[in-house]
């Protein structure tokens, strides 16, 4: 559904912390559980007070977590189901602890980027809501008709205008909500905006560099676990939250089950870098490659923050090409207004 809740990163990021520290301790999961029940959000209470309801049932707990849905995203409802079947429920609660806590640390970094540029839209915008009020106050006249000037030319003035701004901007921001909650849940039409965005120059790149981070720690993370290689790769590749790699997950999953080795794999898609795959290679034929990928997800990880710095530094450009354009067509408005006046006096 488009508008179930989810549960965010940060409170997902600090369930994992706190389920690893209460299961390490030897706390009972319906206990557990049931505390759980009293924290957070109200759907995050709802949906945690169902989980212990069925675990009193009886139920096991990866069970009950898939009964709340989508509420839980599908690489936390995999491992926890993988923990719980080898016994580790602890690390795997700990090791996802950290994944969210990443992803968590790569959003903030990125919204405190886009800050400084955000504000400054605000201002302006402001300014042009500000102007429009002021014009419906001025005492002056155009002609005998007593019409109030309009000095922007929008047709918008004084407070019934400024209601009509305001009315504007809100409906723009409900629509860029709701493109956004589309881009999060994977709709269908995003999809092709995702592949569109990644032919272009500079930021194509740096979007896979992030997507690939994801990938190479989910990779390594459900490695690490007795999971099956077939079950394993879809999963990272659809942590990567980019429909570009996550929709090679069940061709790959394929490939790997007729007997194809993960590089080979891997390699059939086109859409992985050549030392990615050089090092996925060398760590299966040396038997080390939870290891290797522990090395990669490092290395991607560095990389990610070079690629953050990019996407913030193009989209503050792109704010400020539009607060450019603001004031540029306000002052040509303007001008044309003043020309217009003298003309008409002349």
């Amino acid at each position: 559904m488009f508008f179930s809740p989810r549960i965010r990163l940060k409170p997902l990021a600090e369930l994992c912390y706190r389920l690893a520290i209460a299961t390490g301790a030897g706390i009972e999961d319906r206990k557990l559980w049931r505390d759980e029940s009293q924290r957070g959000s109200r759907s995050q209470r709802r949906k945690i007070s169902y989980v212990s309801e069925e675990l009193a049932r009886g139920r096991s707990i990866a069970e009950a977590i898939r009964s709340t849905g989508d509420f839980f995203p599908p690489l936390f409802r995999q491992m926890v189901e993988v923990g719980e079947l080898s016994g580790q429920l602890d690390q795997t609660y700990s090791r996802l602890a950290d994944h969210y806590e990443r992803s968590v640390k790569i959003r903030r970094e990125f919204l405190g980027r886009l800050a400084w540029p955000m504000l400054q839209l605000g201002m302006a915008l402001l300014v042009i809501g500000l102007l429009i009020w002021i014009m419906g106050i001025l005492p002056i006249n155009t002609g005998a008709k007593g019409q109030q000037i309009d000095i922007l030319g929008f047709g918008l003035i004084g407070t019934r205008g400024l209601v009509i701004y305001v009315n504007i901007l809100i409906v723009l921001g409900i629509f860029m909500l709701l493109a956004l909650q589309a881009f999060s849940r994977g709709m269908i039409w995003t999809r092709l905006v995702q592949r569109s965005v990644l032919r272009i120059p500079v930021i194509g790149g740096a979007l896979k560099t992030l997507a690939l981070s994801r990938f190479t720690w989910a990779l390594q993370l459900v490695l690490d676990t007795p999971m099956d290689l077939r079950r394993a790769l879809p999963l990272a590749l659809e942590a990567t939250g980019n429909d570009y790699y996550a929709v090679h997950g069940p061709r790959v999953a394929l490939r790997i089950e007729q007997g194809l080795s993960l590089h080979a794999a891997l390699a059939e898609t086109g859409v992985f870098p050549i030392d990615l795959l050089d090092a996925i290679a060398v760590g299966e034929k040396s038997g080390r490659l939870v290891e290797t990928m522990q090395r990669q997800s490092a290395e991607y990880q560095d990389r990610a923050g070079s690629a953050i710095s990019i996407l913030a530094q193009a989209a503050g450009y792109l704010i400020w090409l539009l607060i450019a354009a603001l004031i540029i067509s306000l002052i040509i408005r303007i001008f044309s207004f003043y020309l217009g006046t003298l003309n008409s006096l002349l």
